[in-house]
């Protein structure tokens, strides 16, 4: 299994249903595919960087999931003939440091906290531990 991102844009001229609709969608190509999904990331609709299909807005959703390869020709295919996509970007994460990154994405998404080891603290001597440390003469 291979690790992905799934960045799409949905027109923004679908009411609130459709769009739930469309996601459902494109979540179940990628699992009836074998694959699993990880996290979502819904966005909202935004301004987009330039019109897309006299467009200037967009909602933007991405999915983190693990898939074999031969999932995304389909979920392409999908996305490709959807007339209420804009824009998809398919991202494959192949090395150990990519998947590191992909997982703290995940990670953040679905709101884990990572907990980071303490750093260790050094003591500086007082007086009064100096003191204490020095014997004493009497």
């Amino acid at each position: 299994m291979r690790h992905y991102e799934q960045v799409f844009i949905l027109k923004p001229t679908l009411t609130a249903e459709e769009t739930a609709n469309r996601i459902e969608v494109i979540k179940n190509s990628i699992t009836n595919n074998g694959g699993e999904i990880l996290a979502f990331q819904e966005n909202g609709t935004q301004p987009l960087a330039y019109e897309i299909e006299n467009q200037k807005r967009g909602f933007y959703g991405v999915i983190y999931f693990t898939s074999e390869p031969s999932a995304i020709l389909e979920l392409e295919r999908l996305l490709r003939i959807s007339e209420d996509v804009l824009k998809f970007l398919t991202v494959k994460y192949e090395s150990k440091k990519m998947i590191n990154a992909f997982q703290k994405m995940v990670n953040k998404v679905n709101g884990v906290v990572e907990e980071k080891p303490e750093p260790e603290v050094k003591r500086e001597a007082t007086e009064e531990t100096k003191a204490e440390e020095v014997p004493q003469e009497g």
